[in-house]
């Protein structure tokens, strides 16, 4: 377990790659819907390795920043908490739709979740910090965004989303925020937690 809490946002990337050889290889088999999902789990994988590791200093910013921790290194996100959350996005949330790419309902909700990391990277972290930047916005403006406009763009021209499919979609989206991002880090925090973020993952907001 130390080791994939060490490591699991490197992983993360070799998976990425490993799938984008897939999708270079077999494009012309794949259906574009499921490609496109196929993209937008990479998306993730490489939001996260951004995050996490390279710069990798968002445990800092959310920890400092956001809330105004006393024990940023633990409290409230901790290397425990993050891995946990993001394995979860990335490898249900993100994956599934993958598997299911007819069900337009389910692809819609980690599009919608790609588009809310603008708001909240490129908005509402940026003002709070004072900074142009912070780790997993790069990856929203190249990726996230662009993919996502992508799969709209696509289940609009085949017509294929029905009214329903974006009510559920938009629903499946705002409960996996709240859960996942939102109450995910409160559920798991713990003041005495073990897990600590190192200096380098602490960033310019280490003590």
């Amino acid at each position: 377990m130390n080791m994939l809490r060490k490591y699991w946002m490197d992983l993360g990337v070799i998976v990425a790659v490993a799938v984008c050889i897939h999708l270079v290889m077999n494009w012309s088999f794949i259906p574009d819907i499921q490609g496109i999902l196929w993209l937008s789990f990479i998306a993730i994988l490489f939001h996260q390795f951004e995050e996490y590791r390279c710069p990798g200093y968002f445990g800092g910013l959310f920890n400092v920043v956001i809330f105004k921790s006393e024990h940023p290194e633990r409290y409230p996100l901790n290397t425990q908490s993050a891995m946990v959350i993001n394995l979860i996005i990335a490898y249900l949330f993100y994956l599934l739709p993958v598997l299911f790419p007819d069900v337009i309902w389910l692809g819609l909700a980690p599009i919608l979740m790609g588009f809310f990391q603008f708001i909240w990277h490129g908005v509402f972290a940026n003002i709070k910090a004072k900074t142009i930047y912070n780790p997993g916005l790069f990856a929203v403006l190249f990726l996230h965004i662009p993919i996502g406009a992508w799969y709209i763009y696509h289940i609009g021209a085949q017509d294929i989303a029905t009214a329903t499919d974006w009510t559920l979609g938009t629903i499946y989206f705002a409960v996996a925020v709240y859960i996942l991002i939102i109450k995910g880090n409160m559920w798991m925090k713990n003041k005495e937690s073990q897990h600590c973020f190192s200096k380098k993952q602490l960033g310019p907001y280490a003590p």
